[in-house]
């Protein structure tokens, strides 16, 4: 089986293939810098690939592997692995996804674990957004939400304008309750180009609506949120008005609605399936507690644990998973960063009741 060694010799980046090669695939590489690609081995008999880095970059590579004589066949990753370079050392860069505003909101939605959360509630303020920022990297996304509506924070636009600074790029993912022409406006302006409307409640999708007509008189391009990757103009704006499918009798005539919307507008809508929050809340694909041997395959699949990616909560706690709702698999808090330990398995409990239809797509 081909594995991917990642070596530094002399500041220089090395991907090496290892492992007995199957004559029926060729192999490729892709060295990322700070999410922008750098460097590529296309498909070929090289089993390695090399880049010069720059001291306190994140670089990333990617081994691809593609069936050699079926050529309509898909390139399969079968690897990617991330590191940070400073002082001629290789470190595994642990990422930073989500950074909470809040976990108070003005809605309470029976899929949502905020409504009956024991655990305390606030709001992140000036110190814990900047140590937060500090451990990001230039050009990736970073989510200015988890549970909780963003939109409540009184310096959410200060947030985003320090964000963009730095170079990163700010995700909102809103109710849209609160959402009108000038706090759009607002928000526009301070740099937010990647915007989420979750289509909860009627006033959801007049945001929604709002925010089309807003982009299209101004004039502003717009493009599916899930289709981000396909561009970089800093003028886009990646906007997404997201059905969640579950019913709930406070609805009314939602579903007409959508119909509606999906006439209009289809190409910025988007389904999201239900889940729990890893059980702690209502709906969704929630099975209960699974045995060790599906925990374990469900582990070995999650993109949280391959990805070494975590979440910051407002009161500078960091988590392991996104669904943690309770803090129930703490790591540490965002003072002490470089104490972080990530990988194992053991910090990651709540896989034993994470719903079948969010384990990284591994479906039982």
């Amino acid at each position: 089986m081909m594995q991917l060694e990642v070596y530094n010799e002399q500041s220089v980046l090395y991907g090496k293939a290892s492992g007995d090669m199957n004559e029926d695939y060729i192999y490729a590489f892709y060295v990322y810098e700070n999410d922008e690609v750098m460097e590529k081995q296309w498909y070929s008999e090289k089993r390695i690939v090399q880049y010069a880095m720059k001291n306190n970059n994140v670089y990333r590579i990617v081994m691809f592997v593609k069936d050699r004589v079926n050529a309509d066949n898909k390139p399969q990753i079968i690897s990617s692995k991330e590191y940070r370079y400073c002082d001629n050392a290789l470190t595994l860069y642990i990422r930073i996804e989500e950074m909470e505003m809040t976990n108070f909101c003005n809605l309470n939605c029976k899929n949502c674990p905020t409504p009956t959360t024991k655990y305390r509630k606030g709001f992140m303020d000036d110190r814990t957004v900047l140590m937060t920022l500090s451990y990001t990297k230039k050009g990736q996304t970073l989510n200015y939400h988890r549970q909780g509506e963003a939109l409540l924070h009184e310096d959410l636009e200060k947030y985003i304008r320090w964000g963009v600074d730095i170079g990163i790029k700010p995700v909102i993912s809103t109710n849209g309750v609160l959402l009108t022409e000038d706090r759009l406006r607002s928000l526009y302006n301070a740099g937010l180009r990647h915007l989420v409307i979750t289509l909860h409640k009627k006033q959801s999708v007049e945001a929604f609506l709002m925010a089309c007509q807003y982009f299209k008189d101004e004039k502003i391009e717009v493009i599916n949120f899930y289709q981000r990757h396909k561009r970089t103009d800093s003028d886009v704006m990646y906007f997404m008005g997201k059905i969640l499918d579950f019913d709930d009798s406070e609805l009314g005539n939602m579903k007409a609605l959508y119909a509606e919307l999906e006439s209009d507008f289809s190409e910025l809508l988007s389904h999201s399936r239900p889940h729990t929050w890893a059980g702690n809340a209502g709906g969704g694909g929630y099975i209960g507690q699974v045995d060790e041997e599906l925990c374990t395959r469900r582990r070995n699949a999650c993109y949280f644990i391959n990805q070494n990616v975590i979440n910051v909560r407002w009161d500078g706690s960091i988590v392991a998973c996104c669904f943690d709702s309770e803090n129930d698999n703490e790591l540490g808090h965002i003072s002490r960063f470089e104490d972080i330990k990530i990988g194992d398995f053991d910090c990651y409990g709540l896989c034993k009741s994470c719903d079948a239809n969010w384990a990284n797509g591994y479906m039982e």
